[in-house]
């Protein structure tokens, strides 16, 4: 079976809700299953979408069931594991979690390491935007479309900016490296009251979603190793204490040892572009 994976980024307004689209393409004979496909956790919330005919199942307690044709999926903090049948497409848009609510006015705490139908969260809409996404003739218009349904969504609701957003801004630019006590130094709230926004609004912990970033960005910088100065240098230069911190994260996030998901990356989507192609 051939696999390929695209990524694609939003328009610029939308870029501080979105952190990118992208394409999943399958080809394969009637009834041909592909590779396993490993979802890795980055810290995100997702958008995933059927725009062909095609069946997807993911597996859970060592069996497999079928997948929604449209799903919205939040934050997770191990791997997915999940498979194509013949001929198909996923189109996928993944969300910084903290604006979920400013896009559907649902927190991304209802989904954590959890998914549900996409219909569910935003109703008939979710149906038509499918639709649209299924007539598009090329990528250029299933973005444009893409595009214009996430603007809609951002029109309906109240814009808003608070401490919690530019706690999470905080984490990331920092790739995961920055301590609970500056951040709430940088944002003007307490510890207790940090926690309790992210319990409520995003599912998890500010530590717990360090812990995701940080290794979002080993994952990401896997392919400098060499420069890096090996497991070590990249263990350092991301804030872990020493190698062995950063495989266990590493073997807990992904099941996998680093060298293991190396080997493995052409069945890895996610944050693999550098193994796929890149547009």
């Amino acid at each position: 079976m051939n696999i390929t994976y695209q990524e694609f980024k939003p328009s610029a307004i939308l870029q501080p809700y979105v952190d990118t689209y992208w394409l999943l393409s399958f080809e394969g004979g009637a009834g041909e299953y592909s590779p396993d496909q490993y979802c890795i956790p980055i810290g995100m919330a997702e958008i995933v979408i059927t725009i062909d005919d095609g069946d997807y199942d993911i597996q859970a307690n060592g069996q497999w069931f079928p997948l929604p044709d449209m799903l919205m999926c939040g934050v997770y903090n191990d791997k997915v594991v999940w498979r194509a049948t013949g001929t198909t497409r996923k189109f996928g848009i993944r969300l910084k979690p903290e604006t979920l609510h400013m896009l559907f006015k649902a927190p991304s705490s209802v989904l954590y390491t959890d998914f549900t139908d996409f219909e569910n969260i935003v109703g008939n809409n979710a149906k038509r935007f499918v639709e649209q996404l299924a007539e598009a003739p090329d990528v250029a218009t299933l973005i444009s479309r893409t595009d214009a349904f996430l603007q809609s969504q951002l029109n309906k609701h109240k814009q808003e900016h608070n401490y919690l957003i530019e706690a999470v801004k905080l984490i990331r630019s920092s790739k995961g490296s920055i301590s609970v006590d500056t951040i709430c130094k940088s944002v003007y709230v307490s510890p207790r009251q940090l926690q309790r926004s992210f319990q409520k609004e995003m599912g998890l912990s500010p530590k717990a979603y360090q812990r995701l970033i940080r290794f979002r960005n080993v994952y990401r910088d896997m392919r400098n190793l060499q420069t890096a100065g090996g497991w070590a240098g990249l263990s350092y230069d991301l804030g872990y204490a020493d190698q062995a911190h950063l495989i266990r994260d590493f073997k807990e996030f992904t099941g996998f040892m680093p060298t293991q998901l190396l080997s493995n990356k052409s069945h890895v989507y996610g944050l693999a572009e550098w193994a796929r192609n890149m547009t």
